[in-house]
């Protein structure tokens, strides 16, 4: 697989939610300011105000703009306004990676696979979980990385599918578009091939025992020792390129 299909084109509009977006994001454009008149904002990005129009409304679904009527766009805040769609961007790998949100990440993603493996421990049907032994099956041989790791994701949603808990699988989605946003963290994840395998072991056994506590006292305490492994791993990454960028070519 060619991971540079996760950067395809941006549409103009998708171009342009981008760019506001990401200045509120950097923190360009602070909460409480008014983005400049749609004319103004219009000429400066070199686009039709329908394209910005359209551009503004995705912001406002995100939950990072307001139009006030006879004041202009407002920016809101982050913390209290944004909603989980905005995840993908946060990790966007344009962006510097920021300690906090990758921990704050992991413990969301960490959250959700133990509960959703209890829920599947006790609701799983028979067909669910030989398609589960089928994919371990798969993934114990497979040395393609690409391979790999898009399995890890279809494992990952066979399970919350057998947990049968919709809003789980809703949150997956954004989950996801925020591991395809980076692709360091979609290799971190799955770097330790051993210990990789050996979760997948785990899950398969709870699974068969219908052991939902096995569940949150085995699965939790491997998540956070996989985990503090993906943070030092991806930071120390960031650490090397940032010297490597100051101390340029050669």
């Amino acid at each position: 697989m060619d991971y540079s299909e996760y950067r395809r084109p941006l549409r103009p509009v998708d171009a342009v939610a981008e760019t506001i977006r990401r200045s509120i994001l950097d923190g360009k454009l602070e909460p409480g300011a008014f983005l400049p008149p749609e004319r103004a904002l219009a000429e400066e990005l070199a686009v039709s105000r329908l394209t910005l129009r359209a551009a503004l409304s995705k912001l406002e679904a995100e939950g990072l703009v307001q139009p006030k009527q006879g004041e202009g766009v407002l920016v809101l805040p982050i913390t209290s306004s944004a909603n989980l769609s905005i995840l993908p961007h946060l990790l966007d790998a344009r962006g510097t990676l920021d300690r906090s949100l990758l921990r704050s990440f992991l413990e969301l993603r960490r959250a959700i696979a133990v509960e959703a493996l209890a829920l599947a421990a006790s609701r799983i049907k028979r067909r669910a979980l030989r398609k589960l032994e089928a994919l371990i099956a798969l993934q114990m041989k497979e040395d393609d990385e690409a391979l790999y790791i898009e399995r890890d994701l279809e494992i990952a949603r066979s399970v919350l599918e057998a947990s049968e808990n919709l809003a789980m699988l809703l949150l997956l989605n954004s989950i996801e578009s925020a591991y395809r946003s980076r692709l360091e963290l979609m290799r971190a994840l799955v770097a330790d091939r051993r210990r990789s395998l050996a979760g997948y072991q785990l899950v398969l056994h709870i699974l068969r025992t219908r052991d939902s506590e096995m569940a949150r006292r085995e699965l939790r305490p491997a998540l956070e020792t996989l985990d503090e492994r993906v943070m030092r791993r991806l930071l120390r990454s960031e650490s090397l390129r940032n010297k490597s960028a100051r101390k340029g070519p050669r």
